[in-house]
C-alpha cells in the first residue's frame, strides 16, 4: 500500500553530519544513515510531509527507500501532511584521510575511593539490567527512560571534579563487569550515579563521520564534556537527558 503523507515519529532524530544524516528511533534502537540524493530527498520530505514533494529520488527509488524506512520505523503513515523537524547541522566536517586517531582500548584507571565504586558498581549494575531486561527491539526507550526518571530529582548541577570522579569510578567498576561496557552504558551509569546524590549533568548521545559513528558521553551544565578525548567535539547531538534550553535536539 502506497502512503502519500508519512512523517517522523516523535522518538525519531536525525542530524547531518557532513557526508551523510543518521537517523536514530530512540524507542527501538534503529539507526540508519542516508546519503547523497537519499537524504537531501529526507530533508525534503520533512519540511512538507508529502511524499509528491521530494524531488531529489526518482519515483521508483524513493518507493523503495520510503519501504525502507517505514519496516525500520524510521517514518509512519499521517493521515494529512505532517511535517517534522529537518536535520540539524553537525560540526564542520573535514575528511581526516585517516590521520585522525582515536584511543583504542582501555585507558589506565584513575584511583577513586572505594565506595565511590562501589555505589558506581550498582548504578552500572542498574543500567545493565534495565537493558538486558525485556524485548531487545525495547532496550533503548528502557534506557531513555531510567534517564529521565533518574534527573527528575536531581536539584544541582555536578562541578567538573566531581563528575569526573563519577566517570572514573563508573570506569573502574565497569573493569570487573561480566558484560559490555562501552560509552553507552558507561554515560548512563555515570547519570544515575550523580543523580542518587541528586547531582545533574546531561547525557549526550550522538554521531560523527569518518567513519560514521555512534557515542554516548556526559556533560556538565556548561556543555563542557567530561574525562572525554579532544574527538568528542566532532560528534553531532542527536539527544540530549535532561532538554538543552536551546531548542535543540533533546527530551
Amino acid at each position: 500500500m502506497s502512503h502519500r503523507y508519512l512523517t517522523a515519529p516523535a522518538q525519531v532524530r536525525a542530524v547531518d553530519v557532513g557526508p551523510a544524516t543518521v537517523i536514530v528511533n530512540y524507542r527501538s534502537g534503529q539507526v540508519d544513515t542516508l546519503i547523497g540524493p537519499a537524504a537531501r530527498w529526507w530533508t525534503e520530505l520533512a519540511t512538507s510531509g508529502d511524499t509528491d514533494t521530494p524531488a531529489a529520488l526518482d519515483h521508483v527509488t524513493a518507493r523503495t527507500l520510503r519501504g525502507q524506512l517505514l519496516e525500520a520505523g524510521l517514518l509512519t503513515p499521517s493521515a494529512q501532511p505532517t511535517p517534522w523537524p529537518v536535520p540539524t547541522t553537525g560540526p564542520a566536517w573535514e575528511p581526516s584521510w585517516g590521520t585522525h586517531e582515536l584511543a583504542a582500548g582501555r585507558t589506565t584507571p584513575v584511583p577513586v575511593p572505594r565506595t565511590i565504586t562501589m555505589v558506581a558498581g550498582l548504578a552500572l549494575a542498574l543500567v545493565l539490567a534495565t537493558l538486558a531486561a525485556g524485548r531487545p527491539h525495547r532496550r533503548m526507550a528502557r534506557l531513555t527512560w531510567l534517564l529521565q526518571r533518574s534527573t527528575r530529582h536531581t536539584s544541582r548541577s555536578a562541578t567538573t571534579e566531581r563528575a569526573e570522579q563519577a566517570v572514573y569510578a563508573v570506569r573502574r567498576a565497569g573493569l570487573l563487569a561480566p558484560g559490555r561496557v562501552a560509552c553507552l552504558e558507561e554515560s548512563a551509569a555515570v547519570l544515575v550515579l550523580l543523580a542518587a546524590s541528586r547531582h545533574r549533568v546531561m547525557w549526550c548521545h550522538g554521531a560523527a563521520a569518518d567513519p560514521v559513528r555512534l557515542h554516548a558521553w556526559v556533560e556538565t551544565e556548561d556543555r563542557q564534556s567530561v574525562a572525554e578525548p579532544a574527538s568528542t567535539a566532532r560528534f553531532a547531538v542527536l539527544r540530549t537527558i535532561p532538554a538543552r534550553d536551546d531548542g535543540g535536539e533533546s527530551d
